[in-house]
């Protein structure tokens, strides 16, 4: 195997989503909340958490002064849709555009510790629950968390699987809810050396 040369290597950390950049995007018609309150993003990827969705399936009594958006994978959808509460909002899926307007609204982002998501909250720099997937590889999802943690100590808690709650994930949210996090986010621009090294090795 030719090993590439230094002169065409660049170490640029995890790619995200240009469009989320986008100043001003646009609120998803179907989210229509009836009360400006602070928002939870609830998300576990595209295949959902059960054992998250099952915990806040039994908190969603307990944040009428907060509007939901859940991201509850496909599996679990039909369950939540059953929910009829004017403060919540579920789906299996968002698109990159309306991500691009949950991320940059949402006060608060509750999930599991993948690489998207962290660099994601760090970026935005968003208050987080942090629930690592316990099986995986190399406890990555740990080290994610931990990472988001030294980035934004105030404002993130990890929650270990096993500890995971209703009273533990309610108590969480409470606190971070009295915190004003940093409005600061990360400057992103276009990486043009890394664009004339694909160029290149194409």
């Amino acid at each position: 195997m030719t090993q590439l040369p230094s002169s065409k290597i660049a170490i640029t950390g995890n790619l995200l989503r240009s469009q989320l950049f986008q100043p001003h995007p646009q609120r998803p018609q179907k989210i229509n909340f009836k009360k400006h309150l602070p928002l939870i993003y609830i998300t576990a990827g595209n295949q959902g958490s059960h054992s998250i969705n099952l915990c806040i399936k039994s908190l969603i009594k307990k944040l009428d002064n907060y509007n939901i958006i859940h991201q509850t994978g496909k599996s679990d959808l039909p369950l939540f849709k059953k929910i009829n509460k004017s403060n919540y909002f579920a789906s299996d899926y968002f698109s990159t555009e309306d991500f691009a307007w949950i991320i940059n609204s949402a006060d608060l982002i509750i999930g599991r510790s993948g690489a998207n998501t962290s660099h994601e909250i760090v970026a935005f720099s968003k208050k987080s629950i942090l629930i690592p997937l316990p099986q995986s590889q190399q406890d990555e999802q740990l080290l994610n968390a931990l990472w988001v943690q030294k980035k934004l100590n105030r404002q993130t808690i990890i929650i270990n699987q096993t500890d995971l709650n209703p009273k533990n994930l309610l108590t969480a949210i409470t606190s971070l809810s009295q915190i004003t996090a940093s409005t600061t986010k990360t400057k992103i621009t276009p990486n043009l050396k890394l664009l004339k090294l694909i160029h290149e090795i194409i």
